[in-house]
């Protein structure tokens, strides 16, 4: 056996027990979670707040409160900024996923959508949870990530707009559906 063949077959392994490790992780992470029509109860709410988050990783500011009160302010401001950062990335990724429910609901009443609908959520899931790590993995090193955070905030807030606007086509045939069903008892 050679080792280069050896080589990817150990990182294949580990890739997959890592992927395994991750999808078992994440799956008892969401047992507590709500299923059903009570996921639209909870509307994506953390979205909002981007500007500010953006604000506060300015290098300017950085570099303000080392001139005026030096290298542990801004050391301090640095790791006060990334903790709220990283709640933050937490909090959007909380509505991404409160979004994702919200789209299983949909495809259960919906009969139009088709398994291509559902292959692309979950491509769009895992490309969310890909960038969030990476982005989460850059703020824990220190690196701030706007670029990176926007991308996650842009994912997200256009999966909520999607589901709001789906929401509302379903609540506009069930509206109609309901008024066909009366003049036709008429």
């Amino acid at each position: 056996m050679n080792s280069p063949f050896f080589f990817v077959a150990v990182v294949a392994g580990l890739g997959l027990a890592g992927l395994l490790f991750w999808a078992l992780r994440g799956a008892s992470q969401r047992k507590g979670h709500e299923h059903g029509l009570g996921a639209l109860d909870k509307a994506p709410r953390d979205l909002n707040n981007m500007p500010q988050i953006r604000q506060s990783m300015d290098p300017a500011d950085f570099e303000f409160a080392r001139a005026k009160g030096g290298r542990h302010l801004e050391t301090r401001l640095r790791r006060e900024r990334r903790n709220v950062a990283l709640l933050y990335l937490a909090a959007i990724r909380r509505d991404f996923e409160q979004s994702l429910r919200v789209a299983r609901v949909i495809a259960v009443l919906s009969p139009e959508v088709s398994g291509s609908h559902e292959y692309e959520r979950i491509r769009l899931a895992m490309i969310f949870r890909w960038r969030f790590q990476m982005t989460k993995a850059r703020l824990l090193i220190g690196i701030f990530p706007q670029l990176q955070l926007l991308t996650v905030w842009q994912m997200a807030a256009s999966m909520a707009m999607q589901m709001e606007e789906t929401m509302a086509k379903l609540g506009e045939r069930a509206a109609l559906a309901a008024e066909l069903a009366l003049q036709s008892e008429k």
